[in-house]
């Protein structure tokens, strides 16, 4: 017989891979993510903590706009100008989902997102959204931008890569995965710390992905503590910093 998590597996990679013409992806990974999060230590949940402003902005001006958003479980971000999707995906962390499957989880923290204009022109006003989701329900917040006068750029492919989005705390019950998120807006190396110490190679308990993210199995205590990850290019590099808190499994 073909186990549950066989079938999971499955039904992920044709949602993902292969999904019916006129299917709502989004509610297909949903029903999915329903099944695999029956195990969260608390009830679903999600709220954007650092929301968008209306702003009006001289031409040639670098914009930098953010979201942050606490959740249970961890939520995706990704961002639309005037309705288009322009930035990030919505696909869930579905791979720690299946690794966790049949424990119970925390799977709380919260994530940052930036949508970066470095050099503001009056084709970039409209209204801009960032969109939180985690399977269970979504978040958006909405701000009008406005571009003003008109000014030369500079060639923008000579620069460092820009960390849309990322990880900034992290709750996981110990013995289980957590993923800490590290994607950057365009191609980049990415490598990881853990207490300024580099994590060199991928390991049995570390993996670093292809998007950038950090894959960290059968957490303990000892994994407490102050990750950074860093995206380089030959121009340059940005880091970001992530805490990671595992929590006591229940009965210890």
């Amino acid at each position: 017989m073909i186990s549950t998590i066989a079938l999971l597996s499955l039904s992920v990679a044709v949602v993902l891979g292969h999904p019916p013409i006129h299917a709502n992806i989004q509610e297909e990974i949903a029903n999915l993510v329903n099944e695999l999060d029956s195990k969260l230590t608390s009830k679903p949940m999600l709220k954007i903590t650092k929301a968008l402003d209306d702003m009006s902005v001289s031409a040639g001006e670098q914009v930098t706009l953010q979201c942050e958003v606490l959740s249970t479980p961890s939520a995706v971000i990704y961002w639309e100008r005037n309705g288009v999707r322009v930035q990030g995906d919505k696909e869930i962390n579905v791979k720690e989902k299946m690794l966790n499957m049949g424990n119970p989880v925390v799977e709380s923290g919260i994530v940052s997102s930036i949508l970066s204009i470095p050099c503001a022109q009056g084709q970039d006003s409209g209204e801009y959204r960032c969109v939180a989701f985690n399977g269970h329900s979504t978040g958006k917040s909405t701000a009008k931008i406005v571009v003003e006068g008109t000014s030369t750029c500079k060639s923008l492919r000579r620069s460092a890569p820009v960390i849309s989005l990322w990880t900034d705390s992290r709750f996981e019950m110990e013995g289980n995965s957590a993923t800490l998120v590290c994607r950057s807006s365009e191609f980049a190396s990415h490598s990881w710390f853990f207490e300024d110490k580099e994590i060199t190679a991928d390991t049995e308990d570390y993996f670093t992905q292809g998007n950038g993210d950090l894959l960290i199995k059968n957490i303990a205590w000892e994994d407490m503590g102050t990750y950074t990850c860093v995206a380089a290019n030959q121009y340059g590099e940005n880091k970001v910093e992530t805490f990671l808190y595992p929590t006591k499994r229940k009965g210890n």
